[in-house]
């Protein structure tokens, strides 16, 4: 028989020390995995950090739009909503097999537009107050009546099991007698995003707070609307919001929203406002995703439809061009973004901004300045006339630089781009402060007055890009639009450039046919500033862009 052999005290005093780490190692292993618990980042591939991600859809509409010149009845106006209504049905279909979570449709995607205060009346709807009631409507459809566009989006997210986000009109009850701000026909009419999930609920109401020319509707007081997902906070906004301070900004600074969900029905603003280019800059800048989904009517500027994530562009239809004239459900797979990623982004927005000093930039005489007129305003600009070099412009307080090099066989005499800067209060189709610095190419190889106006081709090849300002504001919006000889346009994908507050400055790798890039700096606490003794000439273009709007619309019968 083997005999145990007593341990040596060098030999035990060995084992307690193997023991006692083992002890150790296994205390930190259980507090780590419990910890990757509570900030759900467990990873089974520790090679590699997997974040959680959701599917997301918005789709690009192309909108059945009525001829009404006069109301017509709740019977045909439903009968006209029904033709979008069914669209909608077979893309949330379309989004259900695809694993979407969630699906936004456009501003004015079931109603269309072109109303006034008494042609909408027929297609709006009384829409109770989810924070106060719980309601399917799917389920529910006779406690209030009137309710049938309410009832159709609530069965769609539940029959495929996803959340929902549309745009109709909302009809509240007042009086005029009681209510100094009633409207004296007794209602108020509101451009409304409706968001429902997918068990149906009516989950949220927003009431667009900045109107472009919506006169069929009322302003409503300000209004900060949220719903949470398994997935992240979604705030709602509406088109035209997405310029202005309220609601958007409080949205992500104060209430954590992370997602941003935007209807909208925008007519593309090149070189400064593109839908593709300018949404995607909010989310670079406020560090949230971006879902926007526009009507797609294309050959009247209504166009750009997309995902956007912090670092790009998860997907997006722009429709110029024939194969991009057709509607189109953008799917993608955006990451999960945590409050104290969007909050961090938040401080370091603001850091940026502190360090600003206008000293830093020195504008040479390396060509002579000039101005020409871009979106209503003057711009001052210089001229691009090297393939490589460091070039600036001031305007007021605003001084910016580019420094660039441009693929020697594409840089020749039959495209010019300019530098311009921008300082002061834009009144062409709304009224805000902006500090700009673009890059953009011009209309007119030999037309410096061509600089800043709508040009869509471009076949110079940027391989470097460094734009950077002196900004008076945190809030400074990026953005680089590529294109080609046929002019169809493009958004760079992720990791092509990068943004740190104030400059952009592209990756080593980069090669692309630019047509612009822009830091769009929007000071919100100078919007209410006078206008200067150019405001008549601004506002004379803003009347004529604005009348020539309607003419356009009109074209739509």
């Amino acid at each position: 028989m083997a005999k145990e052999t007593p341990l040596s005290s060098r030999a035990f005093s060995k084992l307690r020390l193997i023991l006692f780490t083992a002890e150790i190692l296994t205390a930190v292993c259980t507090v780590a995995t419990q910890f990757q618990v509570i900030t759900g980042s467990i990873d089974v591939d520790e090679s590699a950090h997997v974040r959680a991600k959701f599917r997301a859809a918005v789709y690009a509409h192309a909108a059945f739009i009525p001829r009404d010149e006069t109301p017509v009845s709740r019977s045909q106006a439903l009968e006209n909503m029904e033709i979008n209504l069914k669209v909608f049905r077979e893309q949330a279909a379309q989004a259900h097999k695809q694993n979407v979570q969630i699906l936004v449709f456009p501003e004015d995607g079931i109603y269309g537009m072109r109303f006034n205060r008494e042609t909408i009346y027929p297609y709006l709807e009384y829409m109770p107050d989810p924070s106060i009631e719980t309601w399917i409507p799917c389920k529910d459809p006779k406690r209030y009546n009137g309710t049938e566009v309410q009832r159709s989006l609530s069965c769609m997210a539940l029959e495929n099991g996803l959340y929902i986000v549309a745009n109709i009109g909302d009809k509240q009850p007042c009086d005029p007698h009681t209510d100094p701000k009633c409207p004296g026909d007794g209602r108020y009419q509101y451009n409304t995003n409706v968001a429902y999930g997918p068990d149906g609920t009516f989950l949220a109401k927003y009431h667009k707070y900045n109107l472009f020319f919506e006169d069929q509707f009322d302003t409503p007081e300000a209004s900060y609307v949220y719903f949470d997902t398994p997935f992240g906070r979604f705030g709602l906004i509406t088109c035209f919001d997405v310029l202005f301070k309220e609601p958007a900004i409080p949205l992500v600074e104060d209430y954590n929203v992370t997602n941003i969900v935007f209807p909208t029905a925008w007519m593309d603003a090149l070189p400064l406002l593109p839908g593709i280019g300018f949404h995607s800059s909010f989310a670079r800048t406020h560090h949230v995703n971006f879902l926007s989904a526009n009507i797609h009517l294309p050959s009247f500027r209504f166009d750009g439809t997309g995902l956007y994530a912090p670092d790009g562009a998860i997907g997006f239809h722009y429709g110029r061009g024939d194969e991009g004239l057709s509607p189109e459900l953008v799917v993608g797979e955006m990451e999960v973004l945590g409050e104290a990623e969007t909050r961090a982004a938040v401080a370091s927005l603001h850091a940026v901004a502190a360090r600003s000093d206008l000293s830093e930039i020195r504008i040479d005489d390396y060509s002579a300045p000039f101005q020409s007129g871009l979106f209503g305003d003057m711009y001052t600009f210089r001229t691009l006339d090297e393939p490589a070099s460091k070039i600036g412009t001031c305007q007021g307080r605003l001084c910016c630089e580019l420094e660039y090099a441009i693929q020697a066989d594409t840089f020749s005499d039959n495209e010019l781009f300019a530098i311009g800067a921008f300082d002061g209060l834009h009144v062409l189709e709304g009224t805000y402060y902006m500090q700009n610095c673009a890059l953009v190419k011009c209309a007119e190889a030999m037309n410096k007055s061509s600089c800043g106006s709508l040009v869509f081709n471009s076949s110079t090849v940027f391989t470097k890009i460094a734009l950077r300002g002196q900004f008076q504001t945190p809030y400074v919006y990026p953005q680089v639009i590529l294109s080609d000889s046929e002019g169809h346009l493009q958004i760079s994908k992720p990791g092509a450039w990068h943004f740190t507050g104030s400059t952009i400055e592209t990756s080593h790798s980069f090669n692309g046919t630019v047509l612009n890039a822009i830091l769009l700096g929007r000071d919100y606490t100078r919007d209410d500033a006078s206008v200067d003794g150019n405001s008549g000439s601004h506002l004379m273009v803003s009347f004529l862009v604005v009348i020539s709007g309607l003419l356009g619309m009109k074209l739509l019968k």
